[in-house]
C-alpha cells in the first residue's frame, strides 16, 4: 500500500474509534473497542495514543477510554461560524417569549439536521431534550421534514436511499411510502408536523428558511408537550411562526 493509501486507512480507523466511543456510552475498554470496530489491539492502542496526545481522548481511572469536551469545542466553533445566526436570534427570542414555547433553529447537513440554537421561555414547565450541535436524520423531526419537503420527489427518494433509518421512537417513519405521503402534505401546507417521532412526549411544528446565497436550508421549529400541541394550538401558533420566518427573510434579504 502506498503512503497516501496508508494515511487514508489510518484516518478511517481513527474515525471508527471516535464514532464508536461516541455511540456506545461514557467509556470503553480497548477490548470493547476492538470488538466494536473489528480492529486489532495494537491498532486500537496506536490510534488511541494519537487521540490522547491531541487531547481528544482521555484514559479513565478504570483503564477505559472516553472522548473529551474538545469535540464540543470544535462543534461550537462550527456553529459560531454560521453567519446567519446572529441575525436570526433576536427574531427567535421574540417568538419564544411571545408564544411561551421552545424554539429551535436547525440547518440541513446532508441527510441530517443540526441543531444550531435552542431558546426556552424562562417560565416554561418543561425543557428541551435537544442539545445544540445534535444531529438527527431529516425524517425524524418537523424541521428536517419541512426542509426535505421543499426539495421534490427525486430528492426524497435519494434521501431515503442514503438515510439512517434506525427508529428513534416507536413513532419514527420507517417506510418510504409514509415519508412520501407526508412530504406531499407538508409541501402543500408549507409547514411540517412531528408527533413523538424524535422524543417521546413531545410534538413539534416547523417552517423552512432558504439562504439562496449560500444554498443552505434552515428551519424554525416550535416544540411543546404532545398533550398541549393540539390542532387548535397549532393553528394559533402558525401565524406567528410564518410571520417570524417572513421577518427574517425581509431583514436578511433572503
Amino acid at each position: 500500500m502506498n503512503q497516501t493509501g496508508s494515511t487514508v486507512q489510518s484516518l478511517d480507523r481513527v474515525f471508527d474509534i471516535v464514532e464508536t466511543l461516541s455511540n456506545h456510552g461514557n467509556e470503553l475498554s480497548i477490548s470493547q473497542l476492538c470488538a466494536f470496530t473489528g480492529l486489532n489491539k495494537s491498532t486500537v492502542h496506536r490510534m488511541l495514543a494519537s487521540l490522547r496526545a491531541r487531547g481528544y481522548v482521555v484514559q479513565t481511572s478504570s483503564g477505559a477510554y472516553r472522548l473529551t469536551f474538545k469535540f464540543c469545542s470544535l462543534s461550537q466553533k462550527i456553529i459560531n461560524n454560521v453567519s446567519i445566526l446572529p441575525l436570526v436570534l433576536p427574531h427567535l427570542r421574540k417568538l419564544s417569549m411571545s408564544v411561551q414555547e421552545i424554539v429551535h433553529f436547525v440547518i440541513q447537513d446532508n441527510t441530517n439536521t443540526v441543531y444550531l440554537d435552542r431558546l426556552e421561555p424562562p417560565n416554561s414547565n418543561y425543557r428541551s431534550t435537544v442539545n445544540i450541535g445534535m444531529l438527527r436524520p431529516l425524517h425524524t423531526s418537523a424541521g428536517g421534514k419541512i426542509i426535505l419537503s421543499s426539495q421534490g420527489p427525486e430528492a426524497w427518494r435519494s434521501y431515503w436511499d442514503n438515510a439512517d433509518k434506525t427508529p428513534i421512537t416507536p413513532y419514527t417513519i420507517t417506510s418510504f411510502e409514509r415519508l412520501e405521503s407526508e412530504m406531499l402534505i407538508f409541501q402543500r401546507k408549507q409547514y411540517a408536523v412531528e408527533n413523538e417521532e424524535n422524543t417521546l412526549g413531545y410534538s413539534c411544528i416547523a417552517v423552512s428558511l432558504y439562504d439562496r446565497y449560500n444554498d443552505d436550508h434552515y428551519a424554525i421549529t416550535l416544540s411543546s408537550l404532545k398533550s398541549l400541541m393540539t390542532d387548535e394550538h397549532i393553528q394559533q401558533l402558525l401565524p406567528l411562526l410564518f410571520e417570524t420566518r417572513d421577518l427574517i427573510q425581509k431583514d436578511i434579504g433572503l
